[in-house]
């Protein structure tokens, strides 16, 4: 890949991490391998348990303590590195996102509104569809009905989770929900949209116990926002 980025200019090479129970102590050791591996970017989600993934019931998630010590070295050495073009506005989400990560592990709630169910969703390998990853409702399968996804999508089984979603009971820290989340998020973009036009910005470093606000989506008809409840 790096030898195709040099005839590539647009090509942003990356390496993909997850903080769990086991990496969370050694993530300085995975900082120090991306930036010695001539890597563009080095980005990581946080583990948790999730169906397709065959982790339900394992203690994989870092405890909220160890993970915010770990992604403020992270965010530390992110600050430090220089951006451009895609990977500029890539980056300034993925530090909201580790944030917001770090804020849901400490309130145990959604902090910002989830979409899944909305926004986005996910097609298992079967063709079931499940609105998010992390809860696998069973709204339907593809192969039930004609493979039309609108006819799951817009129909009655969908409605009962995103009544459940809308009342905040259920919060995760999913990465893909999260970005379509953020996406979304009136704040969220705002802030962003401060640090991507303010001129040789630099991300804020979190100091001492401050505290700061894939599986594939795919694209989905939604209707409009406001008509969640």
């Amino acid at each position: 890949m790096l030898s195709l980025r040099a005839r590539l200019p647009n090509l942003t090479v990356g390496i993909h991490s997850v903080v769990s129970v086991f990496s969370v102590g050694h993530l300085d050791e995975l900082i120090a391998y991306a930036d010695h591996s001539g890597a563009d970017q080095f980005i990581t989600e946080i583990a948790e348990p999730r169906v397709e993934l065959d982790t339900i019931g394992l203690p994989i998630t870092p405890s909220p303590e160890k993970y915010r010590e770990a992604i403020d070295r992270l965010i530390g050495y992110v600050n430090t590195k220089h951006f451009k073009g895609m990977a500029k506005f890539t980056e300034a989400f993925r530090i909201e996102y580790y944030k917001l990560v770090k804020r849901i592990l400490d309130e145990k709630d959604q902090v910002i509104d989830c979409y899944a169910g909305w926004a986005s969703a996910q097609i298992y390998a079967d063709g079931t569809v499940w609105p998010c990853c992390v809860r696998a409702d069973r709204i339907g399968n593809l192969r039930n009905h004609n493979y039309d996804f609108k006819e799951i999508w817009f129909g009655d089984k969908i409605k009962e989770v995103r009544r459940s979603i809308a009342a905040k009971e259920c919060h995760c820290p999913l990465a893909n929900a999260s970005y379509t989340n953020m996406l979304i998020d009136v704040s969220t973009l705002t802030r962003v949209s401060a640090k991507l036009l303010r001129p040789g910005s630099k991300q804020h470093q979190p100091g001492n116990g401050e505290r700061n606000s894939s599986v594939g989506l795919v694209p989905i008809p939604t209707q409009p926002i406001r008509s969640r409840d």
